[in-house]
This record gives structure tokens, C-alpha cells and sequence, in this order.
């Protein structure tokens, strides 16, 4: 099987090197501890101390040994702050028992173990429980190094851990891979193969368009025909995956697993598909049906609330309308009504203060007289 590539070259390239300091982190990393100058102290030779010191140094920053990484300007920064001579560090002269017996001095006093039988079996516990819910190598890989910080195990190389990782992702591949073997009927096989030949198409020479193609890639719009070939999708997905949702079930995947597989089978041509192993194939197909069920019914659910949201909105504005009109109405009928009463009432209380004015009339004629005006009015 070929090695999975899982860091690109420069990811790989970094984390397998010292790292680089600035003038700032040399003084961060690289300011010795009571216990760890006791310890320097007991060493015989420059280079030991110095070797010691910066070994120190990178693993307080990246938590792992380097070997005989050590950068010159480290080694000069050091050499400086302990009061040697850099001239007489000489890195051929620091032998690997040596530097076995400074990692484990260096472990002991940040308190960490050696990524040793022990250290590999948890991490391979650990790895089986990752990749059942995250299926990007990558990830795995950053998720394992950050759980084997948090345990203060020392980090192994670049290749330990990402052979680690290839082996868990292989070993639960295989691991699903059995349950679609033991669990899928012939029938079932023969329809997820009958979604990799092309459907017959009007007017098309060759044969149309692969059926598993024609439901890689739903619409987003929500113009009337593309919803009702979505609805059409649908139902051929979604009968598909009630025929196939007890083996769904047995899979186990979470959402990022589906993922996972689904978007291979979105991603790669129907021959590089085809081209699997039996078993692989199927796996595959059968988390593209449910990915892709579960993602047609939300784009349904979203074409729907867009366009109930889009019909409050046109009923709001056309109510909003219809009311500023009827206000304008309103607002000219009472206007009219207030202008109305105004020359009536006044008109009355004219007439009325006129009467009572008119010093020829007696009280009952005044009487007489309002009331006239009031029921004239």
C-alpha cells in the first residue's frame, strides 16, 4: 500500500526540523531553570552544556527532540548566556548516548514520558476513536499530537505518527468495509452498479449521461423547473436510501464521515468509481445516497423558506401600501369631516350669539330662537 501523504512538504518539512527562533523567543525558550542549571552544571564540556541547554530549548517550544538539530545561532546565543566559547562546541563530539541520557534529564524536568510501547498503544486507542468521527487524515494527525501534548508524551517523528494514523484509517475502512460485505443483499449491489451506466437520453449518440452524475450536483435555485428536478432527484435518492438505511445504520458514520466518502465519489469521474474494489465501491455509493439525500432535503427545506419569507415580504410591502392609501383616505375624510363641523358649529354658535345679543327679543323668544338655530342646523 502506498504511504499516505498527509502533511505536505513544507508542513512535513517543519515539523521535522528545530524550530527558528527570533531574538524574543530565544530569550523566552532558552532561560534555564534553577533544576535544569544544576543539571548543565554537572556536564564536563562546553559542548554538552550548550547541547543540553538548546535541547531544552526546542523541546519547551515544540514539546520533541531533534537529534543533532541544533542552529548556529542558537548555539552562539546560549554559548553567550552561560559564558563559553562557541568556537568549542563541536556537534560531531555529542554522541548519541550522550544525547539519550540529556532527552531523558529533559523529560524528567517538564514532567514528560518517552513516546515509548506504552505511549504507541494509547495513541492507537486513541486513533481508533478519531477516525470514527473525523475522517480528514490531517486533522486526525493535529488531533493526535495536541491529545499527546495534553498527556505530556513526547512527540516521535513525522513519519511514527503519520504511519500511525494510515494504519488506523486502513484498519477502519477494512472495518466498514466487512459490514458492507456481510450486510448488503445481491439486489441492493446491483442497484448502487446501476447508478455507474448511463440512462438512455433523446437524441443522444452515446448512450446519455451517467445516472450517478445526474445526482452529484443538486440546484440551489429556487426557480419553479429546478425545484421540480430536485423533487425528482429526491425521490429516486430517497427511495434508495430507505432500501439501504439498515446498512446506513450499521455503518455508524456521523455527519463528517458521510462526508467524507460522499465527497469522493462527488470529486473523482465515474471510472476512477468504478475502478474500486467491490466492497470499496459500495461504501462509497452507499454514503453518497445518504449525504446526498440528507443534503437535497435541506436545500428543499431552504428553497421553501425562501420562498414563504419571500411571500411575508411581498404581503408585507403590498399591506403597507394599501394601508398608506386608505390613510391618505382617512386622513382627506376626516379632514373634510373637521372642516364641516367647523362651519356648522361655528355657523351656529354665530346665529346663537346673535340671538342672544338682540336686546328686542324677550327670554322666551331667545329660547325659541336658539332652539330654531340648533334644529336648523
Amino acid at each position: 500500500m502506498a504511504r499516505m501523504k498527509i502533511f505536505n512538504t513544507l508542513e512535513q518539512e517543519a515539523f521535522e526540523t528545530a524550530p527558528r527562533f527570533t531574538g524574543a523567543e530565544r530569550k523566552r525558550f532558552f532561560v534555564a531553570s534553577v533544576a535544569l542549571n544544576d543539571a548543565m552544571a554537572g556536564l564536563r564540556t562546553p559542548t554538552n552544556k550548550v547541547c543540553f541547554l538548546v535541547a531544552a530549548g526546542y523541546f519547551k517550544a515544540r514539546r520533541r527532540f531533534f537529534a543533532r538539530q541544533f542552529r548556529p545561532a542558537d548555539i552562539a546565543f546560549v554559548a553567550r548566556r552561560i559564558g563559553v566559547d562557541a568556537g568549542a562546541v563541536r556537534l560531531d563530539a555529542y554522541g548519541k548516548e550522550t544525547q539519550a541520557r540529556h532527552q531523558r534529564l529533559i523529560l524528567g524536568h517538564f514532567g514528560f514520558r518517552p513516546f515509548d510501547e506504552a505511549a504507541r498503544e494509547f495513541a492507537v486507542a486513541e486513533l481508533a476513536t478519531m477516525v470514527r468521527v473525523q475522517f480528514r487524515p490531517k486533522l486526525v494527525l493535529l488531533d493526535l499530537i495536541q491529545v499527546l501534548t495534553r498527556r505530556k508524551i513526547a512527540l516521535p517523528s513525522y513519519t511514527v505518527l503519520a504511519a500511525l494514523v494510515a494504519a488506523a484509517v486502513t484498519h477502519h475502512q477494512r472495518a466498514l468495509s466487512r459490514i458492507i460485505d456481510d450486510n448488503l443483499t445481491d439486489g441492493q449491489r446491483a442497484r448502487l452498479d446501476a447508478l455507474l451506466e448511463k440512462a438512455p437520453e433523446a437524441g443522444a449518440a452515446n448512450g446519455g449521461r451517467y445516472r450517478l452524475t445526474r445526482l452529484k450536483r443538486p440546484s440551489q435555485s429556487t426557480q419553479p423547473s429546478r425545484i421540480k428536478a430536485n423533487l425528482a432527484d429526491l425521490q429516486t435518492l430517497q427511495a434508495l436510501y430507505l432500501d439501504l438505511k439498515p446498512v446506513v445504520d450499521r455503518l455508524a458514520l456521523g455527519f463528517e464521515g458521510l462526508r467524507h466518502y460522499a465527497c469522493s465519489v462527488i470529486r473523482y469521474q465515474i471510472p476512477q468509481v468504478s475502478r474500486r474494489s467491490a466492497d470499496d465501491r459500495h461504501l462509497h455509493l452507499v454514503c453518497f445516497i445518504a449525504y446526498q439525500t440528507f443534503k437535497l432535503q435541506d436545500i428543499l427545506v431552504d428553497a421553501l423558506l425562501s420562498a414563504v419569507q419571500a411571500t411575508l415580504n411581498a404581503t408585507e410591502k403590498e399591506h403597507k401600501e394599501a394601508y398608506y392609501r386608505e390613510r391618505e383616505g382617512r386622513d382627506r375624510s376626516v379632514a373634510e369631516f373637521v372642516d364641516g363641523l367647523r362651519h356648522s358649529v361655528l355657523g351656529t354658535l354665530a346665529t346663537i350669539r346673535g340671538i342672544v345679543a338682540d336686546g328686542r327679543l324677550t327670554d322666551g323668544q331667545k329660547v325659541a330662537a336658539i332652539d330654531a338655530a340648533l334644529s336648523t342646523q
